[in-house]
């Protein structure tokens, strides 16, 4: 590998930038959207992690617009052992984003993370919390978010709109408010109790009855835990077809520009299709575009996703070891 890499630009359309530091999570909420559609999603967090020193070198690559920060999630990206030498030396120019169930000990972190990382204009908070009642604790939510606040952070809470506690989650929006806590609410994105949930722009694309042949391309540059770059999140949660590697000195911008061939239609995530608000919180932006949705993939329907998706798929014609040992140990999982 290079000492230096080339840096990576992304475009003016290009809506989000993210690494997942890590995949574990220290919850176990039943409805996670990094775990859709059910099987034995938690086993699919114990993926190798790339070193501190690479995630340094991989967002030290990227030259970010004042509007698209880097965003840093997981599972929980704080469990992430590295995550504090990671905020504090990558280069001061580039402004990130946490998303977090702020089960962290948050006197270590205010002594840790300078504020001005998490700082910048936006129409939403930097650092964004997730609360899953009966995992988390608003209580507990609540007063660190104040504690954060008078460090100099901007914090804000999101609940989902979960069937089974959204009157929950609306009242406890409402006190939040009314105590000063931007708190803001998510539609719940998945199946139900036998009802899909959520507005997505391709019929079909989310639990649906079989699998399809299509071509796809994000607006996205998302990064798994062992650094392997995917068109789409559905992807990235299974660890099948990465299209690169955010340390290949080949790698740049132009590369998610790509449509690809797909064969898991169907099996969408929802995060990837739903039609949402981009980064401006304009209403109508869906991270992916698809086209060419074709005849059902043989003898491949979605009882078998579950399976079909723990299967690593390596990337063509690369001979990079570091590859090459990631392929050895997610094979088995």
């Amino acid at each position: 590998m290079p000492e230096t890499l080339p840096y990576i630009k992304p475009k003016q359309h290009h809506n989000y930038v993210a690494f997942f530091l890590t995949l574990s999570c220290n919850l176990r909420c039943p409805y996670c959207i990094n775990l859709h559609n059910g099987g034995p999603g938690y086993k699919r967090t114990g993926r190798k992690h790339m070193e501190v020193d690479e995630w340094i070198k991989a967002a030290n690559r990227l030259v970010l617009r004042d509007d698209l920060p880097l965003s840093l999630q997981g599972g929980e990206a704080t469990l992430y052992s590295g995550f504090y030498r990671f905020v504090n030396e990558v280069r001061e120019d580039i402004k990130m984003d946490l998303l977090t169930n702020m089960m962290f000990d948050v006197d270590e972190f205010i002594k840790k993370v300078p504020p001005w990382r998490f700082t910048r204009e936006a129409p939403y908070a930097a650092i964004r919390v997730s609360y899953h009642p009966g995992q988390n604790n608003i209580e507990e939510l609540m007063s660190k978010a104040f504690k954060l606040r008078d460090a100099g952070f901007r914090v804000g809470i999101y609940g989902i709109e979960h069937p089974s506690i959204r009157d929950h989650i609306l009242q406890t929006k409402e006190r939040c408010t009314k105590l000063g806590i931007d708190f803001r609410t998510k539609e719940f994105l998945g199946e139900w109790e036998g009802r899909l949930y959520g507005t997505f722009r391709y019929e079909g694309s989310v639990c649906g009855d079989m699998m399809r042949h299509c071509e796809c391309r994000t607006t996205e540059i998302i990064v798994d835990p062992a650094g392997f770059v995917y068109k789409c999140h559905a992807d990235l949660y299974r660890g099948r077809n990465p299209f690169a590697h955010i340390l290949d000195d080949d790698f740049n911008e132009d590369m998610i520009e790509e449509f690809r061939p797909c064969d898991f239609y169907g099996d969408c995530n929802p995060c990837d299709v739903k039609v949402k608000t981009n980064r401006f919180q304009v209403f109508g932006h869906t991270s992916v575009e698809i086209r060419n949705i074709g005849s059902p993939v043989k003898n491949n329907n979605l009882n078998v996703a579950g399976q079909a998706g723990n299967i690593f798929m390596p990337l063509q014609g690369k001979e990079d070891k570091r590859k090459e040992d990631t392929v050895k140990e997610w094979g088995t999982t």
